[in-house]
């Protein structure tokens, strides 16, 4: 469009300063004589008044196309910020929303070619989770630590533009993490973005948008566009942490983070259902810790609740990962080993036994054992029964709690 006006534009600019150049010939043909001065002044006067009109049409025209272009990126950056703000309410996994995230800012920003979202984990260490233009598998393998990072330890909630991000690297990275990188084929970067995702404040992650083909470096309108994006995706995150904290509440019980009753009935249920229709097998095994009221009179509540998260660790570290542990309350849990017989699980709560036994508990300097009795009942050879099921390792499992008494 801005080509054909220009081409337009010159057509008449020079139709109009030849007219009294045109005029002048026509007047000497009729044998009237002006002189070359008056076109010449003429064709001077008109031509500076059109170069005078068309350079203000001219600029009138780049501000329109420069206005239609910001109201383009607008609207792009609209269109992408429904489609974020959309996810919040359907996403309800975290490394998707990332992953949405990262090739959003790749569309949004004309300069972007690759992307990446990196997330602090407990260790305080930065593990990326999700990325575009660069092999995830290869980068999930790097940890770096704050001051491997772009952003600053001292000045961290800003965005910062990196210039050279592979001399960065190399000053800056350990050996290691840069041949990482250079395996992951991330040093042909020539800008970056770094833009820090903050949750009430704290530093959660940081995002990483980078130019490759484009020379040009990012500029300040960019940074705000990164800084708008980010602000909105920290409230994704928020939603999808909420989200993932109720389903865990739902479903594990706080202390010993293993299933809580509720949750292990629906399991059960489903186990039973399923044995019930394919003929499998499974067993059940009802747990209750000996000596809590014990360590709770002697070393105080405290180390009662430390017994029981050390009993239950104990247990999900021993079984296979098929295998199913709830707590059913109090010092109780229960277990049910699938494709499992009798001997195999009565050997197994022995070998648990034997490990607690030899691998005392250490609380505020006193060191003490946790013991537990058990009773196991197998589906389907005690019982076809749900019910049955869980009276018959009931029972079994306080005829073993009154033998321990008595030994």
């Amino acid at each position: 469009m801005k080509n054909k006006l220009t081409q337009k534009s010159f057509f008449v600019f020079m139709l109009c300063i030849s007219i009294p150049f045109i005029l002048y010939i026509f007047f000497e043909f009729l044998g009237i004589a002006f002189g070359l001065l008056f076109p010449t002044l003429t064709s001077i006067f008109i031509g500076g008044l059109f170069f005078y009109r068309f350079y203000s049409i001219h600029q009138l025209i780049e501000k329109l196309l420069h206005d239609n272009k910001e109201i383009e990126k607008y609207n792009e950056i609209k269109d992408v910020m429904l489609q974020i703000s959309n996810s919040i309410v359907y996403i309800k996994n975290m490394d998707a929303l990332l992953q949405l995230f990262v090739n959003s800012a790749v569309q949004i920003l004309d300069k972007a070619d690759t992307a990446s979202i990196l997330i602090k984990n407990e260790e305080d260490l930065f593990e990326f989770k999700a990325a575009v233009g660069f092999d995830l598998e290869e980068l999930s393998k790097i940890k770096l630590p704050m001051d491997e990072t772009f952003l600053s330890e001292s000045n961290y909630k800003k965005s910062v533009i990196i210039h050279n991000p592979a001399l960065f690297d190399f000053s800056y990275t350990k050996k290691t993490n840069f041949q990482s990188f250079q395996n992951a084929k991330t040093l042909d970067i020539t800008s970056t973005i770094s833009t820090p995702i903050l949750l009430d404040g704290e530093l959660y992650g940081l995002i990483n948008v980078d130019s490759i083909k484009n020379h040009d470096s990012f500029n300040k309108e960019d940074v705000m566009v990164m800084e708008y994006l980010t602000g909105q995706l920290s409230v994704a995150i928020k939603n999808v942490l909420l989200f993932e904290k109720t389903l865990f509440l739902s479903r594990y019980d706080g202390l010993t983070k293993v299933y809580h009753r509720h949750y292990f009935d629906e399991l059960f249920n489903n186990l039973y259902e399923r044995s019930k229709r394919y003929n499998e097998t499974f067993c059940l095994c009802i747990v209750d810790l000996n000596n809590l009221k014990k360590i709770n009179d002697v070393y105080g509540h405290l180390a009662g609740d430390l017994a029981i998260k050390h009993f239950a660790n104990t247990l999900r570290n021993n079984i296979r990962t098929s295998d199913i542990l709830g707590r059913f309350g109090g010092d109780e849990f229960v277990l049910l080993f699938i494709n499992a017989t009798y001997e195999q699980v009565e050997n197994k709560m022995k070998s648990i036994s034997s490990m607690i036994c030899e691998n005392p508990l250490n609380y505020d300097q006193h060191n003490f054992h946790v013991q537990f009795s058990y009773g196991i009942s197998s589906f389907p050879k005690d019982t076809k029964d749900r019910k049955e099921l869980l009276k018959i390792a009931d029972t079994r499992m306080y005829k073993n709690k009154a033998m321990n008494k008595n030994m």
